[in-house]
């Protein structure tokens, strides 16, 4: 998904608030120990804070860039499925050499065909039922069919297949324009394994592990270098600089996964609506869906 809404304290907020209550809470009570109660011990050495800051700084770099490589991969794989789609339903109306009243019913299986699988990779990656809304392109026997198959988008790509294979040998079909045909239905299967590659490697949770003891040692010891110093004020300054390193940290998260139904998700359903259209459009369908709007600022 894309959010499209105005900036929003909450929106960044809710997610991190009981982390920055507690650090809060927590750099109130060193204060409080150290000014009240002469807990001196309490001090710890600015430069040692900086370096360990720092060294923070540098691996919340390193993972928000990796999530984000993750997250853009998963996008652009999603741009050349809408690309090949269309690619897939043209080259079917060039190149099938057939009489009219024929082409047309095969095209529009074809168009279907697409359009629910669209539909149900977009449905199989966020691990919701997958026929939502591909059901409403598929004939009965056809869903008879994919029943039978743990890999609905899979099933659906193996109908495309057949209905081409059998123009060629039919010889409805020139080989050179089989050959690119085949091509691009390649290319969205090797599309559909790039998606499922991404969903099923899971991101190191060793790394992510270190990086949140990181995080919680450098609160933990961040009052006690700024109480000697500056007072009370180390008290706010504890807050916006752990709440700078929790919202970096909450950032990668949400990008590390494009496909679990989140606001920073890749627009599937959306994208997968797009197609929906152009192709209908395309075959000279009277009846278009309207585009996927946005709810609350985000885009499915």
């Amino acid at each position: 998904m894309y959010v499209k809404q105005v900036f929003s304290v909450w929106s960044i907020l809710r997610a991190i608030w009981p982390g920055l209550i507690a650090i809060n809470t927590y750099a109130a009570l060193v204060f409080y120990l150290y000014n009240y109660y002469n807990w001196h011990f309490l001090v710890f050495p600015i430069s040692i804070i900086s370096i360990l800051g720092t060294a923070l700084a540098l691996l919340l770099g390193f993972r928000t860039n990796s999530a984000y490589d993750r997250w853009w991969e998963a996008r652009k794989v999603w741009g050349a499925i809408v690309n090949d789609s269309r690619t897939l339903l043209r080259q079917s109306i060039a190149f099938a050499g057939i009489n009219p009243l024929e082409k047309e019913e095969i095209i529009q299986n074809i168009a279907h065909l697409q359009i629910a699988w669209c539909y149900a990779l977009a449905n199989s990656l966020r691990k919701e039922a997958v026929l939502v809304y591909a059901d409403l392109h598929l004939k009965p026997e056809e869903l008879a069919f994919i029943s039978g198959h743990s890999n609905v988008p899979n099933a659906i790509l193996l109908l495309i297949e057949e209905r081409i294979t059998k123009l060629y040998h039919a010889g409805k079909l020139d080989p050179l324009f089989f050959q690119s045909i085949d091509d691009t239905i390649r290319r969205l299967c090797d599309a559909m394994g790039k998606c499922e590659r991404i969903k099923n490697t899971v991101f190191p949770t060793q790394y992510s592990f270190f990086i949140n003891l990181v995080i919680f040692i450098f609160t933990l010891i961040l009052p006690m270098g700024l109480i000697d110093s500056i007072g009370r004020i180390a008290i706010p300054i504890t807050f916006v600089i752990s709440f700078l390193f929790l919202y970096v940290e909450w950032i990668a998260y949400t990008l590390q996964n494009p496909f679990e139904g989140v606001s920073n998700d890749i627009p599937m359903t959306s994208l997968s609506r797009t197609i929906e259209i152009n192709l209908l459009q395309i075959i000279g369908e009277q009846q278009i869906p309207s585009p996927i709007l946005p709810r609350s600022g985000v885009v499915m």
